[in-house]
């Protein structure tokens, strides 16, 4: 009877497991290199009540991105086999009619060489190159609205020469042409990035505290072991900063390109929860040395605000851009523990200084609150908003490691600060409501820090 108990058990596992592993995704590149199709498999619902959205941003950008207009061919599929062709809806999603038809299967295409040429933030693209496709994951999967906290299986299929590899399972044995892989939720499948092709190479650094990957494609030749050693220095530093690391493992990811044009832009760089990408033109001079700084920052990220986190960071809505008022933190505070704790570089406060005082008008007469909330889509594009809001969060915390250390006698810093604030989130597991930083950070440091938050609240005198 216990025998059977135990099987009958195991079983009813796995069956709550399979019940909840009901999205499939398909991504498949054969047919056009240049082009991905995209199927979506799901419990049947009512074509009436189906929507597929396409994302407009992500976590971290900042920014509204029209990855609508790369998508074609998009038709919904009824459990008899019926087709029904998508329409574009009043934002950025798809509908499927008004059938009481059952569906069960949406499909769509994604243009990517289209996507790298319209836009010119290489950051915000998807690639597409001879032996090359780097995807991002935003950039090319929707969802169908209302099952976007379901576990996703994920099958990659592309040439059957090319080898396949993701952060979300990162390791040097790539399989070529079809691989498959495990996410949480939507959220956690279009964090991740996509590298299929021959030319793309895979390192794992030896020696790390976890996993810790890089993973390239260049058009040049490049020192790979000198980013893995960049890679695993500031992991060190970030890990003997906060003193524990949240990743399970760790990708570096580094794109050096022939520009598409004059105008196209590979300056920015972007944070994932276990991963980063980085973008390089080839045709000005790369110093593996002066990108350690930027590594260490982006690496930080993992822990603000991808491990704690303030209102409209997550969750996310996908299809606006959602307004964020703490950016500053987000940052900011990175900024500081990267360049300042870490790098012990103490003229950076002058750069810091001198970006708010040559700031214009409008940007000067703005609460920190208020430049949050224009940053929300505009944080890049007019970066003058992004340095000030960095610049500013990253001086307020200047002023709480002075002030704490101050009040403490040296026995506490800001160190202890944004410890509080990873540790509330981990424990409280939600986004930390604006009005609720201070007293965390309060409470953590044993210091009221209430006079140097209000200071900072306001626009600069």
């Amino acid at each position: 009877m216990r025998r059977f108990i135990v099987l009958f058990s195991f079983i009813l596992s796995i069956t709550s497991l399979n019940a909840q592993q009901k999205i499939s995704y398909l991504l498949d590149n054969k047919a056009d290199l240049n082009k991905v199709t995209i199927e979506i498999t799901f419990d049947a619902l009512s074509a009436t009540d189906a929507k597929l959205v396409i994302p407009r941003s992500a976590p971290g950008t900042y920014i509204l991105t029209n990855y609508l207009a790369f998508v074609d061919d998009v038709v919904g599929y009824t459990a008899t086999g019926k087709q029904l062709p998508g329409m574009i809806g009043d934002g950025s999603f798809f509908t499927f009619g008004e059938s009481n038809e059952l569906l069960n299967k949406v499909s769509y295409t994604v243009d990517i060489q289209k996507m790298e040429i319209d836009l010119l933030d290489a950051s915000t693209s998807s690639k597409a190159r001879e032996d090359y496709l780097g995807l991002f994951g935003y950039s090319v999967f929707g969802f169908v609205e209302g099952l976007e906290n379901e576990a996703i299986h994920l099958t990659i299929k592309t040439d059957p020469s090319w080898p396949v590899f993701s952060t979300l399972r990162p390791d040097i044995n790539r399989k070529n042409g079809t691989d498959s892989y495990e996410a949480e939720n939507y959220a956690v499948l279009v964090d991740a990035q996509y590298l299929l092709g021959k030319g793309v190479q895979v390192i794992r650094v030896e020696e790390a505290q976890i996993p810790l990957f890089v993973a390239t494609y260049a058009e040049t030749s490049i020192d790979l072991e000198g980013i893995g050693k960049r890679g695993l220095l500031a992991l060190q530093q970030l890990a003997d900063y906060f003193e524990y690391i949240p990743m399970p493992h760790y990708t570096l990811v580094y794109e050096f390109l022939n520009p598409i044009s004059e105008r196209h832009d590979y300056g920015f760089n972007m944070e994932h929860l276990n991963s980063m990408t980085a973008h390089r033109d080839i045709s000005k001079e790369y110093d593996t040395n002066r990108d350690l700084g930027s590594i260490i920052h982006h690496i930080g990220h993992s822990w603000v605000p991808l491990r704690s986190w303030g209102e409209g960071y997550h969750p996310f809505a996908w299809q606006v851009a959602p307004l964020i008022e703490t950016i500053w933190l987000n940052e900011g505070f990175i900024w500081y523990v990267s360049y300042y704790e870490i790098l012990k570089n103490e003229e950076i406060l002058n750069w810091w200084q001198s970006n708010m005082d040559n700031a214009p008008d409008f940007i000067k007469n703005k609460s920190l609150k208020e430049l949050s909330l224009l940053g929300s889509t505009q944080y890049a594009s007019d970066f003058r908003i992004g340095k000030n809001l960095f610049s500013r969060g990253a001086l307020m915390a200047h002023d709480l490691d002075n002030y704490i250390q101050q009040q403490t006698n040296g026995i506490k810093s800001f160190k202890e600060a944004i410890l509080g604030l990873l540790s509330w989130s981990k424990d409280n597991k939600r986004a930390f409501k604006y009005n609720e930083i201070e007293p965390i950070m309060s409470k953590a440091t044993g210091v009221d820090l209430s006079p140097v938050w209000d200071k900072w609240q306001n626009a600069p005198e």
